[in-house]
């Protein structure tokens, strides 16, 4: 794929980094978005792709939204990403100096990035760069001194989005009765699941995994489970994407039978129009670097601020639900979509930050 200078115009970032691991025949790819508030941040994704031009798009996307995450909280961090783009599956002692390797890039940037785990890698994982990368790694295991895995926070904040956007929809943020369906029950999906059940919600689910079906139902007698291939067919009151990105295309929006959209999955969206195509369907939908922004603002306010864990959820908590009322008040009085509310309050606050100087 040609990086031309128009398609980092159109992302708008900084500095785009691509990297050949000679070794393993990796492709590693760091997204700098932006570092004018603050030091970039943004998970690490291990995963093949179709192609390279698949993996760029998804590096430049995930680190723009990782810009606009941070923005909406009001915290002063940019936005970044790291995506490796394997070509073949590596073996444990590959992996581990495939990451000791990454640390020594990353530790190369000086601190204009950090990095946490994604898709594909794992608290574990951070502790293993931190030994080359070190201090600019998030999320290391609790035993290495770090905050571990941020799927709690993350779901705890899909949780209060849910509820913020019932409160917006029926009038009241309880749950109980309310039918919710989980799409991909990973680490988040699983906890949220627990959670909604604690709340008395009806919660069916889905996922590919059928041993993780399996044990799922044998653990829980009140969710029922869903056959993927009819995820978007299903009549609830809230849908929950919480696996892949993309999902939401003129395709399946057309085929949704819920009321509002409020997942932790990243890039819900397959293009910007699918905003304007929910809102025409009368489905609110709660923008994804909203609801999901649990996991960045949680383990920075335990590792970076000092906060302890029911500190970190309660602040996570109280944030998306506050910066989800005002996207659905700010789009119900505009006549716009809740991404276009969405993109002018992140614009309002990084106004006086944001430069448009571009390296390529």
């Amino acid at each position: 794929m040609n990086v031309s200078k128009e398609i980092m115009e159109k992302w708008g970032g900084e500095t785009l980094i691509i990297h050949l691991d000679k070794d393993t025949q990796s492709i590693i790819l760091i997204a700098i978005h932006s570092s004018q508030i603050g030091p970039a941040a943004g998970g690490l994704r291990m995963k093949k792709y179709k192609n390279l031009e698949d993996a760029i798009t998804d590096v430049l996307n995930l680190s723009q939204a990782m810009t606009s995450k941070f923005a909406m909280a009001n915290m002063k961090w940019g936005g970044g990403k790291t995506v490796v783009y394997l070509t073949r599956d590596l073996d444990n002692t590959e992996r581990e100096l495939f990451l000791m390797r990454f640390g020594d890039i990353l530790k190369s940037l000086q601190g204009r990035y950090y990095v946490g785990p994604d898709v594909g890698t794992s608290s574990e994982d951070m502790d293993i760069i931190y030994h080359t990368g070190k201090p600019y790694v998030f999320s290391r295991t609790v035993k290495a001194g770090g905050a571990g895995s941020s799927s709690v926070p993350t779901a705890y904040g899909v949780y209060a989005g849910i509820k913020t956007t019932c409160k917006f929809l029926f009038g009241t943020e309880r749950l109980e009765g309310r039918t919710i369906f989980i799409q991909g029950l990973g680490n988040v999906g699983q906890i949220l699941l627990k959670i909604l059940l604690k709340e008395n919600a009806h919660v069916i689910f889905t996922d590919t995994n059928t041993e993780l079906v399996d044990r799922i139902l044998n653990q829980e007698e009140k969710v029922q489970f869903l056959p993927p291939e009819k995820s978007y067919d299903v009549a609830c009151d809230i849908f929950a994407p919480c696996a892949h990105g993309a999902i939401l295309n003129p395709n399946t929006i057309s085929r949704l039978k819920c009321k509002g959209i409020v997942g932790a999955a990243n890039n819900q969206l397959s293009e910007p129009e699918d905003a304007e195509r929910l809102k025409l369907r009368g489905i609110l939908y709660a923008p994804d670097y909203v609801v999901n922004l649990g996991g960045a603002m949680g383990i920075t306010a335990i590792e970076a601020e000092g906060a302890s864990e029911e500190e970190s959820i309660e602040k996570v908590q109280k944030t998306i639900s506050e910066t989800l009322e005002k996207i659905f008040i700010n789009s119900k009085s505009d006549d716009t979509n809740t991404i276009e509310a969405a993109v002018k309050i992140a614009q309002q606050r990084l106004e006086k930050y944001f430069s448009n100087t571009i390296e390529i």
